[in-house]
């Protein structure tokens, strides 16, 4: 057997110190590596349980916001700083003493006066200015484009921005306007041989046809945002009952075999038409808002229900029509109730503000509900974009492309929506 060296004894005692320090070594850094473990774990639930409580809050604050207009008006005011007053506000200075028209076109607010259209941006400074022969219009906006003309007059004119694309004069007198969002221009002519003339044309002024309607009135136009199809919509008073009907051209072929009809039944008055997301019709009559597809009327909201007081409605919203109902809440309170359905969806919003409307405007996917003093600008998925706030009357709120003009005889106020 071979005799163990004092140095083998050294080797094996410094070995195993090594191993003991490595050992030591190790379980420190695994305890570190556990401290540190814990620490983020920790600091990970701390994390989660305060974006937990952040939820929680938030969504409370939804509930609380959507279902009780007291809490909503106390966040908007002082959270979200919706509230605005009239002292607040850029303003472009009236001639009240003037013929003045007052409209928005695109993002812009516009004066027109003595022949002459002012563009005004929201920050009350002139833009732009454009001749026309014009002191009382009609015109339709959609996009970028205007069309509009002088009402009861043969000279129509398209523009897009600053610049008048074209102007055409036609036969008859211009008595409504219709622009799609591609620039294609319907009209609806009087006074002619016939009682009503309907007249087409393209983003570049070419005449596309004329439709002649003998004994009915014309009423409304739209044209479809493909530009393939030109929907009307015209009334018979000719009988002993009123006939309302809706009829659809193709553009491309507008001959009378390619008409496809609709007709309403007896003594319900069609007041509107307006093409919708996949083209579809929407119809207004007096008493329903209705979708016209594949020869089938559907209504989609009633305008003439057995105990509700309904002041106002319409079609022109993005995919959304909409009613304004107003309620009795109590001896002396009134709210008006601004029901909007999708016409894309079964999805329907209700929106309530204390008041009775006054006025209520439209516009792209925005609602001003006019309560005299008061104006609260919504937005179609039912949130509050605006309350304005004045100490005199509002004559009238015209709407824009994120713009609001508040009207009043001597000024016109600007709010950025």
């Amino acid at each position: 057997m071979k005799k163990i060296q004092k140095t083998d004894i050294n080797i094996v005692c410094k070995g195993g110190r090594i191993l003991r320090d490595i050992v030591k070594k190790d379980n420190k850094e695994h305890v570190e590596k556990e401290k540190k473990h814990k620490k983020i774990n920790k600091k990970k639930l701390a994390i989660s349980i305060s974006i937990g409580i952040i939820l929680v809050i938030i969504a409370i604050t939804a509930i609380l916001y959507y279902s009780s207009r007291d809490v909503r008006q106390f966040l908007d005011q002082y959270l979200f700083r919706k509230n605005i007053t009239q002292e607040k506000l850029n303003s472009i200075p009236l001639d009240y003493e003037s013929n003045i028209n007052v409209f928005a076109y695109n993002k812009n607010i516009c004066i027109l006066a003595e022949n002459k259209l002012m563009k005004y941006n929201t920050s009350g400074n002139l833009e732009d200015e454009i001749n026309l022969e014009i002191n009382n219009p009609v015109y339709s906006v959609n996009n970028k484009y205007l069309a509009i003309s002088e009402k009861n007059s043969s000279k129509l004119y398209l523009i897009s921005g600053s610049e008048i694309l074209w102007t055409k004069d036609v036969d008859g007198n211009i008595s409504k306007i219709n622009v799609n969002e591609n620039g294609y221009v319907s009209v609806i002519l009087t006074g002619t041989s016939y009682k009503s003339v309907i007249a087409t044309f393209d983003n570049e002024g070419n005449e596309l046809f004329k439709t002649y309607r003998a004994t009915t009135t014309v009423v409304d136009t739209s044209i479809s945002n493909d530009n393939k199809n030109l929907a009307f919509a015209e009334v018979d008073t000719t009988g002993t009952t009123i006939q309302s009907h809706v009829r659809v051209l193709p553009i491309q072929n507008p001959s009378e075999k390619n008409i496809y009809t609709f007709s309403a039944d007896n003594n319900k008055l069609i007041v509107g038409i307006e093409y919708h997301n996949n083209n579809q019709i929407i119809c207004m009559y007096d008493s329903e808002i209705t979708e016209l597809k594949d020869q089938n009327n559907t209504v989609l909201l009633s305008l003439n229900e057995s105990g509700k007081h309904i002041n106002f409605s319409n079609i022109n919203l993005k995919n959304f029509i909409y009613r304004a109902v107003e309620e009795n809440d109590g001896l002396f309170n009134t709210n008006t109730i601004i029901e909007m359905k999708s016409t894309s969806s079964d999805k329907t919003v209700v929106y309530t503000v204390q008041g009775a409307a006054k006025d209520v405007n439209s516009f792209g996917d925005v609602v001003a509900i006019n309560l005299g003093q008061e104006v609260e600008f919504i937005n179609t998925r039912g949130g509050l974009l605006k309350r304005y706030s004045s100490l005199q009357e509002v004559q009238d709120v015209i709407l824009g492309n994120g713009v609001a003009g508040i009207v009043y005889n001597d000024k016109v106020e600007l709010i950025n929506l």
